[in-house]
């Protein structure tokens, strides 16, 4: 049986209304369904159905549901794009935010936030992908314009460029120390990159069907004995790893970087496409996969034959992106909802009778990313979302 997780809208503002007493009431909109909403009207100051449980997180419960709702914990007012895309954070040394926008632009912040390195126009179009190499002074992109590009973040030049995909970058991850990476493609395949040459030493893809497009991937990385004496030439730490990949089929394949073979194939469980896919790093044989139909999947690699959990979020309304942290789920869902879902792994379920909402403003979330030293996350989207919450 697929679960369903009930969809609420509160008022933006809402939390002024309650400190400040101004305002008799706001609204909370419950969607019961795509064509039917509900609109009930909260009193400031009806505790009965209203209650801050604690700093920025506030709970009721309506028609027998209990909902929760999380206000920003930091808004950071001074990064501003019309739309971002994606995001990554680096917290070696020092924290650093990488964030690329629909228009083909990088800009790099530190914590207060402080612009460190502007990077105009490095790509044609949208950025999809960005990650930060381990040391925090380089960063990988990959844009709609179907190339990845490396950038230094000390003076911003461009030392490398990697084509060879034919439609759009939709992923890329670090191998190790970043001397070897992924990337993932509509195109249909996965490759191996070989980050000094600029060469792709592998190219990966569906065995039913090589040009069915790849929307996300995520690396399993164990620990394999004699992992450095295993080695191929231009690959450094493949050994041990392996890549999760969604498919625009719905289907998802497991592929060994190592041995170059896709190990396994998990069915199309909701008929649709797989938009994305997030993984506890902890947990190396469950994952969470979103589909375009508002479906949720909890999957187990050791019972590939259906899902141990299902849950829909306003079926028909496509996953955007999931993230894991701290044993919760973050979901962004349509245009303009955004969720946390509490997990328990040792059972394998999905807990959607208490979700919170992230209070977005009305703005997509295109990307979650970890908020450094806390259990929350940092969401950016358009509007210029980019804010972090701790729920």
């Amino acid at each position: 049986m697929v679960k369903t997780v009930t969809v609420c809208h509160i008022q933006p503002d809402f939390a002024e209304y309650l400190d400040t007493g101004v305002g008799e009431e706001f609204y909370i909109n419950l969607d019961e369904s795509l064509n039917h909403i509900k609109e009930y009207r909260v009193k400031c100051r009806d505790d009965s159905l209203f209650q801050e449980l604690s700093r920025n997180l506030y709970g009721t419960e309506l028609d027998g549901k209990k909902f929760r709702f999380c206000t920003k914990e930091s808004d950071y007012a001074d990064i501003v794009s019309d739309r971002w895309t994606c995001i990554d954070v680096n917290d070696q040394s020092a924290t650093l935010y990488a964030l690329g926008d629909a228009e083909g632009n990088i800009r790099v912040f530190n914590s207060i936030p402080t612009l460190q390195q502007e990077i105009l126009s490095a790509h044609l179009d949208e950025i999809t992908t960005l990650r930060f190499f381990p040391s925090g002074q380089v960063v990988l992109s990959g844009s709609t314009d179907m190339r990845l590009k490396i950038w230094s973040l000390v003076d911003g030049t461009n030392p490398r460029t990697f084509e060879g995909h034919k439609a759009q970058i939709t992923d890329t991850c670090m191998i190790g120390r970043g001397r070897n990476f992924v990337s993932s493609s509509l195109d249909g395949t996965l490759k191996l990159w070989e980050t000094g040459s600029g060469l792709a030493v592998h190219t990966f893809h569906r065995k039913e069907n090589s040009s069915d497009g790849v929307n996300t991937m995520n690396l399993i990385s164990e620990n394999t004995k004699d992992q450095d004496a295993l080695s191929h030439n231009l690959e450094f730490g493949t050994a041990g790893k392996r890549i999760i990949a969604g498919h625009e089929s719905g289907v998802i394949t497991l592929h060994d970087l190592f041995t170059k073979k896709q190990t396994l194939q998990l069915p199309s469980t909701f008929m649709c496409s797989c938009n994305t896919l997030t993984r506890n790093p902890s947990n190396n044989d469950q994952f969470y996969a979103g589909y375009q139909n508002g479906g949720l999947a909890q999957w187990d690699l050791r019972k590939p034959e259906q899902p141990l959990d299902q849950a829909y979020i306003n079926e028909g309304i496509p996953i955007n992106r999931l993230y894991y942290r701290s044993n919760g789920l973050y979901v962004s869902s349509g245009v303009d909802t955004a969720l946390k879902l509490d997990l328990d792994e040792k059972k394998g379920t999905i807990h959607c009778e208490n979700p919170t909402f992230l209070v977005v403003n009305d703005s997509q979330v295109a990307q979650f990313a970890a908020a450094p030293r806390s259990g929350g996350v940092i969401a950016v989207g358009n509007w210029g979302l980019c804010s972090s919450y701790n729920c």
